[in-house]
């Protein structure tokens, strides 16, 4: 399983939006999950004077985290591993 940041860039969209899409792509890798994707949504970022956010996901794949996105109709720019770094792991 893999880390992966879904970037986004919502112009004007407001802070009712993004928890709207945060109960649309929890539905989605909900579903995915009992059609067995194992695909998590982990956390994501509202970054409000940039409107941006940066959504984290636990997935097998880029593949597995693009469908549940496309799946909750929520746009984004840029989908990418990452590797996670804390102040316990460093």
């Amino acid at each position: 399983m893999g880390t992966f940041v879904t970037i986004r860039e919502l112009p004007g969209v407001t802070a009712a939006e993004i928890a709207g899409a945060g109960v649309a792509i929890k539905s989605c890798t909900t579903a995915m999950q009992c059609e067995g994707t194992p695909v998590r949504w982990l956390r994501s970022f509202f970054l409000p004077g940039s409107s941006r956010t940066h959504c984290y996901f636990e997935a097998p794949s880029i593949d597995a985290v693009r469908l549940a996105n496309e799946r909750a109709n929520i746009p984004y720019v840029e989908i990418v591993e990452v590797q996670e770094l804390t102040p316990e792991t460093v």
